[in-house]
């Protein structure tokens, strides 16, 4: 029997997948299978996201020639971040790996701010018709940040951190490209984290070296057209309803159930899918059944 991991050709589970099987599992699936869609909605969004990290970070004029040479970006770019949290006040699109019951988890904080002494996670959304979240919208949003704040207690409390990762990612083995080296050293990376193993180190110990981590996360909206904040939403971090959220979404990536379509009185949702219709058809009209 195929793996629902070889099936849709992955090797680790994405945080915003988790998200996603909260929208809609099947709609998540079909986007390994046959491509994801871009809309002109997540382009404007993409922009934002991308806006805000410019007013954040300061850019890694780093060119990746290899998987090595991206990974060790993706790690140098969160460690620089992570390193001036307490000097900034704020440091944005952070990578987090780590595992949920022997499943590579992988993820990208859109922001860790220092709120009353803590680190917060907030969580940044947008919107295209500038209208509050519905009940569905801040479901998907709230388990992403619930999963992000796991996964950052997990290193805190060393229950994932350098050891796992090698071993996960075969850190070891890895060998960056000459050119990629030169760009190092022609942009003045420090010397001692010129190498994998060493940039892995730091990005850890970077991460034990923040602090204490709120008990709250946060979800930020934004009106896609106007860039206006459209809503803060606080929630509190319950162990409880994490471990509801991974029993849910590993049943489907257990392979113990096909994947999901909405609900019913959910297939609202249908409306804004691109696989309506076509390589889904649970709520297809033709069936007897309309979205409307």
């Amino acid at each position: 029997m195929v793996s629902v991991m070889s099936k849709l050709k992955k090797t680790s589970i994405k945080v915003s997948d988790i998200a996603a099987q909260y929208w809609c599992e099947r709609q998540m699936e079909l986007n390994y299978l046959y491509g994801a869609k871009i809309t002109k909605e997540i382009k404007k969004g993409k922009a934002i996201h991308e806006a805000l990290e410019g007013e954040a970070n300061v850019p890694i004029m780093l060119q990746p020639r290899s998987y090595a040479d991206s990974i060790y970006k993706s790690m140098y770019t969160s460690y620089v971040s992570l390193s001036s949290l307490r000097e900034k006040g704020k440091a944005r699109e952070i990578q987090i790996y780590g595992s949920i019951n022997g499943y590579k988890m992988v993820g990208r904080i859109d922001q860790l701010e220092i709120d009353k002494g803590d680190v917060l996670i907030v969580e940044d959304k947008t919107k295209a018709n500038g209208r509050v979240p519905s009940d569905a919208q801040l479901s998907i949003n709230k388990a992403q940040l619930l999963i992000y704040r796991k996964m950052l207690e997990d290193i805190a409390a060393r229950s994932y951190g350098i050891e796992n990762f090698n071993s996960a990612y075969q850190i070891n083995k890895l060998v960056l490209s000459e050119e990629f080296m030169r760009q190092m050293e022609a942009i003045g990376v420090e010397s001692r984290l010129r190498e994998i193993n060493a940039m892995a180190s730091a990005f850890f110990k970077a991460y034990l070296d923040l602090g204490r981590l709120s008990d709250r996360v946060r979800i930020r909206y934004i009106d896609q057209s106007t860039h206006d904040e459209i809503g803060i939403y606080n929630f509190d971090y319950n162990k409880n309803e994490v471990n509801d959220i991974i029993t849910y979404v590993l049943k489907y990536w257990n392979g113990e159930c096909e994947s999901r379509p909405v609900a019913e009185q959910e297939k609202w949702k249908c409306k804004f899918c691109a696989f309506f219709g076509k390589e889904c058809k649970v709520y297809w009209p033709q069936k007897g059944l309309n979205v409307t």
